[in-house]
């Protein structure tokens, strides 16, 4: 003999215990504000009676939310951007919302096609970097955004929230305390003019030299790139033909190249070299010792980042776009030494 099946309780149910329409059952679920309280009191009492289970994947369709955001950055491999995730995902999923991590790789078509899936219903908001300021396709995909989002360190003439860091004082700071060592041939190692990184970087470097009314070395300057490969291309270059007294490896993905070259040509840190990068990463942190950094505090970054979309996911979408800058610092390490007579 068949054995019955329990129908489960549905809204229709719930409506009828409490004498009210389903219209009324929806709207205590959804938007409970817009119900007289006295109509909530019966329509909660029947919920825990019949012991209704709302449907929460039908309630995310009517409410066209997801509780998902995207997160897209170029390398998931840079661990500044491991860090970022993992202290977004922190505050974004006790707030119930999921991460939806995409890695574009760094090419803009990759990032437009990043844009279009997750504000076509796969995520309420998104918090990512773009791999130019500049390219007009990512540009206009931004421009027709229709989810709230947040840029982390680019700044791009559009009203969207961005996080941003402080580059040009540590860097500032970094190059004094080289130029008070008696360097004067300072090589920089940074991403291009096309990312604010780059540019701030390289404005707080110029800026060391202006205020001791120093000649800037414009030629040891390299500012293409934030890649290994780019860090190890012109550090060489450098090391061969121009002979600076220090580097700057102005990016954690930088250093790995730039440590490379020195290895190759087995160059002492500082006997030889003096060297700052940027970022605790491990790999700062271990060789040969640790190295002076410019230094920020990555999770304060994904958390700031968190907490301005979800204010802009509960909040109306006319409000003035936020740009929060947070500080970068000067940490002292083994790496630098004063110039050899």
């Amino acid at each position: 003999m068949k054995k019955a099946t329990r129908r489960s309780t549905t809204i229709r149910d719930v409506a009828s215990a409490a004498g009210v329409s389903v219209g009324t059952v929806s709207r205590s679920l959804n938007a409970p504000d817009s119900v007289r309280p006295a109509t909530l009191v019966k329509v909660r009492t029947a919920i825990e009676a019949l012991g209704f289970q709302p449907d929460s994947r039908a309630q995310i369709m009517r409410r066209r939310h997801t509780m998902t955001i995207g997160f897209v950055v170029d390398d998931i491999g840079n661990p500044l951007h491991a860090t970022t995730f993992k202290a977004v995902s922190a505050v974004m999923r006790e707030r119930g919302f999921s991460p939806y991590l995409v890695n574009t790789e760094g090419g803009a078509e990759n990032e437009a096609a990043a844009i279009d899936m997750l504000q076509h219903g796969r995520a309420d908001g998104v918090i990512m970097t773009i791999n130019s300021e500049k390219d007009a396709g990512t540009l206009k995909r931004l421009e027709q955004l229709r989810i709230p989002s947040v840029l982390l360190d680019r700044d791009i003439p559009l009203d969207i929230d961005a996080v941003l860091t402080d580059h040009a004082v540590g860097m500032q700071q970094a190059t004094s305390y080289l130029i008070g060592l008696g360097h004067r041939r300072i090589a920089l190692i940074t991403g291009g003019s096309d990312i604010r990184p780059g540019r701030e970087r390289i404005r707080g470097f110029v800026e060391a030299f202006r205020q001791r009314d120093l000649e800037v070395p414009t030629d040891l300057i390299r500012a293409q790139s934030l890649s290994a490969d780019y860090g190890f291309r012109e550090a060489s270059n450098l090391l061969q033909r121009e002979k600076p007294t220090a580097i700057i490896a102005a990016g954690n993905r930088i250093l790995v190249g730039v440590l490379r070259v020195i290895q190759q040509n087995k160059l002492s840190i500082p006997g030889d070299l003096s060297l700052i990068a940027c970022d605790q990463t491990d790999l700062a942190l271990l060789y040969p010792g640790p190295i002076t950094l410019i230094d920020r505090n990555i999770e304060e970054i994904g958390r700031t980042a968190a907490h301005l979309l979800l204010e802009r996911l509960g909040s109306a979408d006319d409000k003035p776009a936020q740009r929060i800058s947070l500080p970068t610092r000067l940490i002292l390490g083994g790496s630098c030494a004063p110039v050899p007579a």
